[in-house]
């Protein structure tokens, strides 16, 4: 039985990162299973991303998760090149863990932080049916939270995005 001083609470709202650690190794089978229950997790509780770690969490392998203030942005599409890219952005945000059809045909961003690349992209707010949701601000748009997530599978398309540098 767990020490009652070694327990911690934890507070989690949607578009957070929930990192495990110390679960130890397991046979395939559990590990499936554990995938699986964790990705219902994350999609009940909306949180961005749950990744797990058999020993300590290791903060090198978290710090893409966590939205950087000091991010250099390297590309940035805009509604229009999202548009006009939307197939190959699917096929590209599926191979780095995101689901396309949560992301808003907005705009997104590739970004350095430190030694990681990341994706920014806007989200699609879902209700428990999965409906995109309003916005409570602005009845007329569908409601939308900024997400980063760690770049996996580099982007191979031409620079045909716009260049929002000062």
């Amino acid at each position: 039985m767990t020490d009652p001083a070694d327990t911690r609470a934890v507070l989690l709202k949607p578009g957070d990162a929930l990192l495990i650690g110390n679960v130890g190794t397991h046979e395939a089978t559990a590990l499936a299973d554990l995938v699986e229950a964790l990705a219902i997790v994350r999609q009940a509780l909306d949180l961005s991303t749950v990744t797990v770690f058999g020993d300590d969490i290791e903060m090198a392998a978290a710090a893409p998760v966590v939205p950087a203030a000091d991010a250099v942005v390297l590309r940035v599409f805009d509604r229009e090149a999202v548009a006009e890219h939307r197939a190959e952005l699917a096929e590209w945000l599926s191979g780095n863990g995101i689901d396309p059809s949560h992301v808003a045909v907005d705009w997104l961003s590739i970004e350095q932080a430190g030694d990681h690349q990341l994706v920014r992209y806007p989200a699609y707010r879902l209700d428990q049916d999965g409906r995109h949701l309003r916005d409570p601000r602005d009845r007329d748009r569908v409601w939308t939270v900024e997400r980063v997530s760690p770049l996996v599978k580099p982007l191979s398309l031409s620079n045909s995005h716009v260049d929002h540098s000062a």
